[in-house]
Protein backbone atom coordinates (compact mmCIF):
# COMPACT_ATOMS: atom_id res chain seq x y z
CA UNK A 1 0.00 0.00 0.00
CA UNK A 2 2.88 2.37 0.88
CA UNK A 3 4.45 1.84 -2.54
CA UNK A 4 1.11 2.54 -4.22
CA UNK A 5 0.69 5.76 -2.25
CA UNK A 6 4.10 7.07 -3.37
CA UNK A 7 3.21 6.23 -6.97
CA UNK A 8 -0.05 8.16 -6.68
CA UNK A 9 1.57 11.22 -4.96
CA UNK A 10 4.47 11.55 -7.43
CA UNK A 11 2.56 13.68 -10.01
CA UNK A 12 1.31 15.93 -7.21
CA UNK A 13 4.84 16.47 -5.92
CA UNK A 14 6.04 17.35 -9.41
CA UNK A 15 3.22 19.90 -9.73
CA UNK A 16 4.19 21.51 -6.39
CA UNK A 17 7.86 21.58 -7.41
CA UNK A 18 6.95 23.19 -10.75
CA UNK A 19 4.81 25.76 -8.91
CA UNK A 20 7.65 26.75 -6.59
CA UNK A 21 10.08 26.97 -9.49
CA UNK A 22 7.68 29.30 -11.35
CA UNK A 23 7.18 31.43 -8.23
CA UNK A 24 10.93 31.66 -7.73
CA UNK A 25 11.41 32.73 -11.36
CA UNK A 26 8.71 35.36 -10.91
CA UNK A 27 10.36 36.77 -7.79
CA UNK A 28 13.75 36.89 -9.48
CA UNK A 29 12.20 38.64 -12.46
CA UNK A 30 10.53 41.20 -10.18
CA UNK A 31 13.84 41.76 -8.42
CA UNK A 32 15.54 42.45 -11.74
CA UNK A 33 12.78 44.90 -12.69
CA UNK A 34 13.15 46.64 -9.33
CA UNK A 35 16.92 46.92 -9.77
CA UNK A 36 16.49 48.35 -13.27
CA UNK A 37 13.93 50.90 -12.04
CA UNK A 38 16.22 51.85 -9.16
CA UNK A 39 19.10 52.39 -11.59
CA UNK A 40 16.92 54.55 -13.85
CA UNK A 41 15.76 56.55 -10.83
CA UNK A 42 19.34 57.05 -9.63
CA UNK A 43 20.45 58.19 -13.07
CA UNK A 44 17.55 60.66 -13.27
CA UNK A 45 18.39 61.95 -9.79
CA UNK A 46 22.03 62.48 -10.70
CA UNK A 47 21.05 64.19 -13.93
CA UNK A 48 18.61 66.51 -12.12
CA UNK A 49 21.16 67.28 -9.43
CA UNK A 50 23.78 68.09 -12.07
CA UNK A 51 21.33 70.43 -13.84
CA UNK A 52 20.50 72.13 -10.53
CA UNK A 53 24.17 72.59 -9.63
CA UNK A 54 24.85 73.96 -13.10
CA UNK A 55 21.97 76.42 -12.79
CA UNK A 56 23.02 77.53 -9.31
CA UNK A 57 26.57 78.07 -10.57
CA UNK A 58 25.19 80.12 -13.47
CA UNK A 59 23.16 82.29 -11.08
CA UNK A 60 26.20 82.76 -8.83
CA UNK A 61 28.26 83.80 -11.86
CA UNK A 62 25.53 86.21 -12.91
CA UNK A 63 25.38 87.77 -9.44
CA UNK A 64 29.17 87.96 -9.29
CA UNK A 65 29.21 89.73 -12.65
CA UNK A 66 26.64 92.24 -11.41
CA UNK A 67 28.68 92.92 -8.28
CA UNK A 68 31.79 93.47 -10.43
CA UNK A 69 29.89 95.99 -12.56
CA UNK A 70 28.69 97.83 -9.46
CA UNK A 71 32.20 97.91 -8.02
CA UNK A 72 33.50 99.37 -11.26
CA UNK A 73 30.82 102.06 -11.13
CA UNK A 74 31.80 102.99 -7.56
CA UNK A 75 35.49 103.21 -8.48
CA UNK A 76 34.74 105.50 -11.42
CA UNK A 77 32.59 107.76 -9.25
CA UNK A 78 35.27 108.01 -6.58
CA UNK A 79 37.94 108.82 -9.16
CA UNK A 80 35.86 111.51 -10.85
CA UNK A 81 34.83 113.07 -7.54
CA UNK A 82 38.45 113.17 -6.38
CA UNK A 83 39.28 115.25 -9.43
CA UNK A 84 36.70 117.77 -8.21
CA UNK A 85 38.13 117.72 -4.65
CA UNK A 86 35.15 115.83 -3.25
CA UNK A 87 36.43 113.25 -0.73
CA UNK A 88 34.35 110.08 -0.55
CA UNK A 89 34.73 106.53 0.68
CA UNK A 90 33.37 103.52 -1.16
CA UNK A 91 32.31 100.09 0.07
CA UNK A 92 32.53 97.83 -2.96
CA UNK A 93 31.19 94.78 -1.15
CA UNK A 94 27.93 96.44 -0.09
CA UNK A 95 27.70 98.89 -2.99
CA UNK A 96 27.83 102.15 -1.02
CA UNK A 97 29.38 105.56 -1.59
CA UNK A 98 29.93 107.53 1.65
CA UNK A 99 29.77 111.33 1.71
CA UNK A 100 31.01 112.77 5.04
CA UNK A 101 28.99 115.32 6.94
CA UNK A 102 31.82 117.87 6.73
CA UNK A 103 31.44 118.06 2.94
CA UNK A 104 27.71 118.77 3.06
CA UNK A 105 26.35 120.10 6.35
CA UNK A 106 27.16 122.03 9.48
CA UNK A 107 26.74 120.09 12.72
CA UNK A 108 23.08 119.51 13.62
CA UNK A 109 21.85 121.10 10.39
CA UNK A 110 20.36 119.92 7.10
CA UNK A 111 21.11 123.15 5.27
CA UNK A 112 23.58 122.63 2.44
CA UNK A 113 26.50 125.00 2.18
CA UNK A 114 28.14 126.16 -1.03
CA UNK A 115 30.70 123.37 -0.88
CA UNK A 116 27.99 120.79 -0.32
CA UNK A 117 25.90 122.03 -3.23
CA UNK A 118 28.91 122.00 -5.53
CA UNK A 119 29.79 118.45 -4.47
CA UNK A 120 26.24 117.22 -5.03
CA UNK A 121 26.02 118.96 -8.39
CA UNK A 122 29.12 117.09 -9.51
CA UNK A 123 27.85 113.78 -8.14
CA UNK A 124 24.44 114.30 -9.75
CA UNK A 125 25.99 114.92 -13.16
CA UNK A 126 28.04 111.75 -12.86
CA UNK A 127 25.01 109.67 -11.83
CA UNK A 128 22.91 111.13 -14.63
CA UNK A 129 25.57 109.89 -17.03
CA UNK A 130 26.15 106.47 -15.43
CA UNK A 131 22.83 105.24 -14.05
CA UNK A 132 20.97 104.89 -17.38
CA UNK A 133 23.57 102.24 -18.28
CA UNK A 134 22.48 100.08 -15.33
CA UNK A 135 18.74 100.80 -15.24
CA UNK A 136 16.01 99.81 -17.67
CA UNK A 137 17.42 98.66 -20.99
CA UNK A 138 15.42 101.19 -23.01
CA UNK A 139 16.98 104.08 -21.08
CA UNK A 140 20.47 103.54 -22.48
CA UNK A 141 19.81 105.38 -25.74
CA UNK A 142 22.08 108.37 -26.17
CA UNK A 143 24.46 107.33 -23.39
CA UNK A 144 28.07 106.24 -23.84
CA UNK A 145 27.89 103.19 -21.59
CA UNK A 146 30.90 101.14 -20.45
CA UNK A 147 31.54 97.87 -22.25
CA UNK A 148 29.58 95.00 -20.70
CA UNK A 149 27.23 97.23 -18.71
CA UNK A 150 23.76 95.73 -18.23
CA UNK A 151 20.48 96.51 -16.43
CA UNK A 152 21.56 95.38 -12.95
CA UNK A 153 20.24 97.95 -10.46
CA UNK A 154 17.04 97.64 -8.47
CA UNK A 155 17.35 100.97 -6.65
CA UNK A 156 19.75 103.78 -5.73
CA UNK A 157 19.00 105.31 -2.33
CA UNK A 158 20.21 108.57 -0.83
CA UNK A 159 20.49 107.63 2.86
CA UNK A 160 20.78 109.92 5.88
CA UNK A 161 22.83 108.71 8.88
CA UNK A 162 23.78 110.22 12.25
CA UNK A 163 25.86 109.27 15.28
CA UNK A 164 24.33 108.19 18.61
CA UNK A 165 24.48 111.58 20.30
CA UNK A 166 20.83 112.66 20.77
CA UNK A 167 19.65 115.90 19.22
CA UNK A 168 16.79 118.01 20.52
CA UNK A 169 16.36 121.40 18.91
CA UNK A 170 13.48 123.57 17.84
CA UNK A 171 13.85 122.14 14.33
CA UNK A 172 14.71 118.49 15.06
CA UNK A 173 13.21 116.45 17.86
CA UNK A 174 15.55 113.51 17.35
CA UNK A 175 18.16 111.97 15.05
CA UNK A 176 15.48 110.40 12.89
CA UNK A 177 14.11 113.76 11.84
CA UNK A 178 17.63 115.11 11.23
CA UNK A 179 18.72 112.14 9.10
CA UNK A 180 15.44 112.24 7.15
CA UNK A 181 15.72 115.93 6.40
CA UNK A 182 19.37 115.57 5.35
CA UNK A 183 18.59 112.76 2.93
CA UNK A 184 15.64 114.66 1.45
CA UNK A 185 17.65 117.88 1.04
CA UNK A 186 20.48 115.92 -0.59
CA UNK A 187 18.05 114.22 -2.97
CA UNK A 188 16.35 117.49 -3.92
CA UNK A 189 19.66 119.22 -4.54
CA UNK A 190 20.84 116.41 -6.82
CA UNK A 191 17.58 116.26 -8.76
CA UNK A 192 17.62 120.03 -9.17
CA UNK A 193 21.15 119.78 -10.58
CA UNK A 194 20.30 116.80 -12.84
CA UNK A 195 16.50 116.52 -13.38
CA UNK A 196 16.90 113.40 -15.52
CA UNK A 197 17.68 111.38 -12.37
CA UNK A 198 13.97 111.30 -11.49
CA UNK A 199 13.08 109.65 -14.79
CA UNK A 200 15.54 106.75 -14.72
CA UNK A 201 13.79 103.38 -14.26
CA UNK A 202 15.20 100.36 -12.49
CA UNK A 203 16.35 97.20 -14.28
CA UNK A 204 12.87 95.67 -14.28
CA UNK A 205 11.30 98.94 -15.46
CA UNK A 206 8.63 98.77 -12.75
CA UNK A 207 9.83 101.65 -10.54
CA UNK A 208 12.01 104.73 -10.55
CA UNK A 209 15.62 104.01 -9.67
CA UNK A 210 16.45 107.02 -7.49
CA UNK A 211 14.99 107.32 -3.98
CA UNK A 212 15.49 108.35 -0.35
CA UNK A 213 15.79 106.61 3.02
CA UNK A 214 17.01 107.50 6.52
CA UNK A 215 18.35 105.46 9.44
CA UNK A 216 19.40 107.89 12.19
CA UNK A 217 22.11 106.04 14.18
CA UNK A 218 20.91 102.53 13.26
CA UNK A 219 23.63 101.72 10.70
CA UNK A 220 27.04 102.87 11.95
CA UNK A 221 30.18 102.24 9.92
CA UNK A 222 32.55 103.12 12.77
CA UNK A 223 32.76 102.98 16.56
CA UNK A 224 30.43 105.54 18.15
CA UNK A 225 32.54 105.44 21.32
CA UNK A 226 35.23 107.59 19.67
CA UNK A 227 35.17 111.12 18.29
CA UNK A 228 36.55 109.99 14.93
CA UNK A 229 34.07 107.12 14.76
CA UNK A 230 31.09 109.39 15.40
CA UNK A 231 32.36 111.80 12.76
CA UNK A 232 32.44 108.98 10.17
CA UNK A 233 28.93 107.89 11.13
CA UNK A 234 27.49 111.35 10.44
CA UNK A 235 27.19 110.98 6.70
CA UNK A 236 25.11 110.69 3.56
CA UNK A 237 25.30 107.34 1.77
CA UNK A 238 24.40 106.60 -1.81
CA UNK A 239 23.52 102.91 -1.86
CA UNK A 240 23.35 100.92 -5.11
CA UNK A 241 21.11 97.85 -4.78
CA UNK A 242 21.53 95.03 -7.27
CA UNK A 243 18.36 93.70 -8.89
CA UNK A 244 17.37 90.16 -7.82
CA UNK A 245 17.18 87.25 -10.29
CA UNK A 246 14.18 87.36 -12.60
CA UNK A 247 11.18 85.07 -12.21
CA UNK A 248 12.41 83.08 -15.19
CA UNK A 249 15.77 82.51 -13.52
CA UNK A 250 14.16 81.39 -10.28
CA UNK A 251 11.62 79.17 -12.05
CA UNK A 252 14.34 77.42 -14.05
CA UNK A 253 16.18 76.65 -10.83
CA UNK A 254 13.20 75.79 -8.62
CA UNK A 255 11.74 73.32 -11.13
CA UNK A 256 14.78 71.11 -10.76
CA UNK A 257 14.94 71.80 -7.03
CA UNK A 258 11.33 70.67 -6.63
CA UNK A 259 12.17 67.33 -8.26
CA UNK A 260 15.08 66.82 -5.90
CA UNK A 261 12.99 67.77 -2.88
CA UNK A 262 10.30 65.27 -3.86
CA UNK A 263 12.69 62.34 -4.07
CA UNK A 264 14.72 63.00 -0.93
Amino acid sequence: MARRTRTIDAPHEREEESYFVSLNDLLIGMLFVFIILLMIFALNYQSAEARLNHRIAALEDELGGREDQRAGLLRRLKKELARSDVPVEIDEKNGVLHLPETVLFASGSADLGDRGRAALTRLASLLARELPCYGQLGGRAGHDCPDGSEPILEAVYVEGHTDVIPIATARYSDNWSLSSDRSIQTYRSMVQAAPSLEGIRNAAGNATLFGVSAYAAQRPIADNATVDGRARNRRIDVRFLIAPPTKGDIKATSSVGSFLGAVE
